[in-house]
Order: C-alpha cells, then sequence, then structure tokens
C-alpha cells in the first residue's frame, strides 16, 4: 500500500506541474452603435438605440437620449426620420417615425443612424410575403380535461397548423398562443364577473420540441430544418389551465408570423447563445448593421381566432 500511495503522489505532482496558467487576452474595440429595430406591416418603425460595451462590463444598458441622427430610406431616398417616443415615459427608450410611417410589404427599407464621435451604421430589410396556416378547427371530441393540482384542471386542446404550401425557400416562421377565460361570479345561474387573458402553453413531440425556439419577441421559433422533410402541418397540444368551480376557457388566439431571414438568423443565433444542451457550442450572434451590432428586420403578421366549441 505504501508503494501505492508513493506512486499516486507522484502521478499528482507531475499532473500539477503540467497545470498552466492561460491568460486570453481579448482584443479591445471601438465603440460602436448598436440599434435594433423589427417591423412588420401597418405599425411604426420602433428602433432602440445603444452603445457598445466590452464583454466583462455588466452595467446597466444607457439609451441614447440625444444627438441621435436616424432615418429610413427607399431606393436611396429620404423617407422619414426617427424621433424620441416619450409616449409612455420621459425616458426615451425607444426611436420612432417622425410622419408616423406605416411599414409596407414589399418595400425595401434602409435604416441609418449617425451619432458624433461614432461610426455610422446601416441596415436594410423588407417585409416578406406572408405565408399563414389554414384556419384551425377543434375537434371537441378529443380536447380533454385533466385534474392539476390544488383543485385547478387544465384543458388540453390539440391543434393542427397546417401551411397551404412551403415555399422552396425563406422557411422561416413563427407563432404565438394566447387564450381567453371567462371567470364566473356564480355558475348557478351563470353571472360572468369578467374575462381575463393569458399566455398559453403547449405540448408536442420530441421532434418538434428540440426545433422550437424561446426568443426575447413574444413568439415562439420554428427552425427551418422542422421542414427539411416537406412536412407542412405542425402538431401542438394547447394546455389551458381553470379553476373549474369558476372558470371556464372560451377561445384560442394564435398569431403566426413569417420571418425575412435578417429576422430569423438573428434570433436563432440568440437563441443558441443561452443554450443549455451539453456539447453544444453556441453560435456568434447574427448581426446585419453595416459599422456596428444589431438587428434591422422585418416580418409578416396573421392572427386567427380558434373557438372552443362545447367547452
Amino acid at each position: 500500500m505504501k508503494g501505492k500511495s508513493i506512486i499516486w503522489m507522484l502521478t499528482g505532482f507531475l499532473w500539477a506541474g503540467c497545470a498552466k496558467e492561460v491568460v486570453i487576452d481579448l482584443p479591445e474595440e471601438s465603440t460602436k452603435l448598436v440599434a435594433v429595430c423589427h417591423f412588420t406591416e401597418g405599425e411604426n418603425f420602433k428602433a432602440r438605440i445603444t452603445l457598445s460595451k466590452p464583454v466583462n462590463d455588466g452595467s446597466k444598458t444607457e439609451y441614447l437620449r440625444k444627438d441621435v441622427d436616424a432615418t429610413l430610406s427607399i431606393n436611396g431616398q429620404f423617407w422619414d426620420r426617427l424621433i424620441p417616443d416619450t409616449t409612455i415615459t420621459s425616458k426615451i427608450t425607444y426611436w420612432k417615425s417622425n410622419k408616423n410611417q406605416r411599414a409596407e410589404q414589399g418595400v425595401r427599407y434602409t435604416f441609418s443612424v449617425r451619432v458624433p464621435g461614432y461610426p455610422p451604421i446601416q441596415s436594410s430589410s423588407s417585409i416578406p410575403d406572408l405565408i399563414q396556416p389554414e384556419p384551425v378547427v377543434v375537434d371537441p371530441e378529443k380536447m380533454r380535461v385533466v385534474p392539476v393540482a390544488n383543485g385547478m384542471s387544465e384543458l388540453r386542446v390539440p391543434l393542427s397548423l397546417i401551411l397551404p404550401a412551403l415555399p422552396s425557400e425563406g422557411r422561416y416562421f413563427a407563432f404565438n398562443l394566447t387564450h381567453e377565460k371567462d371567470v364566473y361570479e356564480s355558475l348557478n345561474p351563470p353571472i360572468i364577473d369578467f374575462t381575463e387573458q393569458g399566455q398559453t402553453n403547449f405540448l408536442t413531440d420530441g421532434r418538434t420540441f428540440s426545433l422550437l425556439h424561446d426568443i426575447p419577441e413574444p413568439v415562439v421559433l420554428v427552425n427551418e430544418n422542422f421542414w427539411a422533410d416537406g412536412r407542412k402541418t405542425l402538431e401542438l397540444i394547447a394546455r389551458i389551465p381553470f379553476d373549474p368551480q369558476k372558470e371556464r376557457p372560451k377561445r384560442i388566439f394564435l398569431e403566426w408570423r413569417r420571418l425575412s431571414e435578417e429576422f430569423y438568423r438573428y434570433h436563432l443565433s440568440l437563441s443558441r447563445q443561452s443554450s443549455s444542451l451539453p456539447l453544444s457550442e453556441p453560435d456568434a450572434v447574427f448581426n446585419n448593421i453595416i459599422g456596428g451590432y444589431g438587428n434591422f428586420s422585418g416580418y409578416a403578421v396573421s392572427s386567427d381566432t380558434i373557438p372552443l366549441p362545447g367547452f
């Protein structure tokens, strides 16, 4: 035993001797402008404009509030200027269209920002053609009520989101589910006190779940690989929690988006940066801002209201 102990001690010294401190000297970059602006048809342009920070700087983000010259152009011609948005608070977190201009599908917009002391930035994008699912029809016989904790129940509703056709390219989609339920003052006789809305969680199969991504936007991103085998249907089971003593689910709302490639690549890279999957390497964050950082991108959106029959 003594001989073995000596061998282990010698091995430990050898390993200790091989240990080496590695110092990574990251190159310093000059501060640049950072802008994020997503837009869709019929809505105002709104952008967040900040300055880049070193990787190890954990301080709170400061939004630029003055000396910002932010413009939109079409085909090289000036179209609108962005001004501070103070409608919600006196603090400026967004810059919005000055002339209340609304985005249109099929137009290629160019976004430019100049701030004294920093390199100017520029980016272009457009709203893609909308491809939306067929109207969703719920089969009441497939709906299920499942008891859960604390006297609550959960209504589970199978949903089939069927695309009429797959585009040959640009298969970039996202969706969001919310629900509405009536809250009763009395069930006998039925007297509705108020109606409330909430976010709808869902169940799905393993392959589908692995190809969905949570992103900062209020939608779930569908990985383009989901459609790789030619499938056109996204199968989900909506989960609506409710109190059977005083609540009744009423309907589900579906928001469906078709994304520009710039929107898709940016949010996919953000999702992969925060991925906790083992043996996976995060992507570099996608950047389509020339001269700086961030994202300028369009998306098309549609909505569908799904009644819950017989409930």
